[in-house]
This record gives structure tokens, sequence and C-alpha cells, in this order.
């Protein structure tokens, strides 16, 4: 329990930012972003964190997350910040939390913030890639590929045609055959509004380009996963 001397309440009623840093691996990468959202408010509240309440007819604990992870993405590294109603010891919340929730989804850090979520502006990224193909070549054609600053990937929105220009913020990537079909690439992406990159939305213009997922989906495939989390300078984010 949280001794009466960490306990802070603030005298106008304000919430309390308490921010954490997570990660979410395995099986939870299937798991959507409203999904998680409900995981985290019932962890807290099993928890026995002080949690400020909505209002309205169905109260729920006020929760934000930083840029979320599409589904089947892994990450070590997303942020999440809980609204107090008092002020707690980040070590005991943090010990409380993972105590409530899976293995798989892991609070490693908790603390308050002088910043804010949106000053987060870029993403580290790593794509492990499986292919039948010759790795060493696949490779050679990717680092070519995401050189291009015209690189563009093809989909369809909401059943419409559409493109996204992705080549602009590829050209830092770094792509290492790792066996004789295995990969990595790892590349640095916008996270901000108006900058926002989807790393999936790079694989599909490689894919688009190449066509390496073509064949077997147990031998051809990739796995995303967030590294870092980078602020406007491309410092550490936290």
């Amino acid at each position: 329990m949280v001794s009466e001397e960490k306990v802070n309440r603030p005298c106008d009623n304000t919430p309390i930012r308490l921010r954490f840093r997570f990660r979410k691996v395995g099986r939870l990468r299937y798991v959507s972003h409203l999904e998680l959202v409900r995981t985290v408010s019932k962890a807290a509240t099993r928890a026995g964190i002080p949690c400020w309440f909505t209002q309205g007819f169905n109260p729920v604990p006020k929760i934000v997350f930083g840029t979320p992870m599409s589904v089947g993405m892994e990450s070590e590294c997303e942020f999440v910040e809980l609204r107090l109603t008092e002020r707690v010891e980040p070590a005991d919340a943090l010990e409380r939390l993972n105590a409530a929730t899976p293995a798989e989804l892991t609070f490693l850090e908790a603390y308050y913030p002088d910043n804010k979520l949106t000053d987060q502006c870029f993403a580290q990224y790593e794509v492990l890639v499986r292919t039948d193909k010759n790795a060493e070549n696949l490779a050679a054609a990717f680092r070519r590929l995401l050189s291009d600053p015209n690189l563009t990937c093809r989909n369809l929105t909401h059943g419409k045609a559409s493109e996204r220009v992705v080549g602009r913020q590829t050209g830092d990537a770094t792509v290492v055959a790792t066996g004789k079909n295995t990969l990595r690439l790892t590349m640095t992406l916008g996270t901000s509004q108006g900058e926002f990159l989807n790393p999936d939305y790079v694989m599909i213009a490689l894919d688009q380009a190449t066509g390496f997922l073509e064949g077997s989906p147990i031998e051809n495939a990739y796995l995303i996963r967030r590294l870092a989390a980078l602020d406007k300078d491309k410092k550490t984010f936290r």
C-alpha cells in the first residue's frame, strides 16, 4: 500500500499524469488498440491505482496512449498515461500494475512527466523478414528501393485506390542479411501529426516492387517491432 507520506491530493481536482513505458509482444500483438485500452483500464482498477474517472453515466478511468501500433506489430517502447486523483509512488504503481497484467504486456518504467506525449515525433523500428529467396539479393534490392525518395505504396482505402509516397522517410534505413533466408531492416519513421508513417506501408511498397511475399505465407513473412521513441531532435523520448 502507498504510505500517507506519498499521497498528495491536488486542491483543484486536476488529474495528475503518471506515465508508463511498456512493451507489448507475443500473442498480444494481435490485440487491437481498443482492446488494449480496456485491458489497461481493468488492470489499473484491479491494481488499486487511484485513477481519475470520466464523468457521465458510464465513468471509466481516464487513460491516454501515445502513438498506437497496428494489430500484428510488436513494441518494446509504448507509452500510456493514467490520470490520477492522488500522487503515488511510481515504483509502487509499476509493481502493482505488472502484477495485474500478463507477461506479454510488461510495464517497464513509471514516472511523472514534464513533457507531453505529443512531443514524440519519431520512432525506431526493426523488421525481421523471412523469405524463401536469396536473402543477400533481396537485401540489396531493399537498399536500392529504400534510398529512392519516390518509393510509393499503393493500396485501397475505404474501397478507393490511393498512393502514399514513403521513400521520403526511408533514406536512413539499413538492411542486413542475417542468414540464408532471413534479413533485418531498421528505419526511423515519423509519428507526429501530419508526418506519421505506418511501417507496414513501407513493407507493402517493398513487396509491390519485389514480390518478396509471393509464395508460402509460412516461408515469406515479416514481423515489425518498435524499438524506441524519439523527440523532434531524434533523441530518446521519455
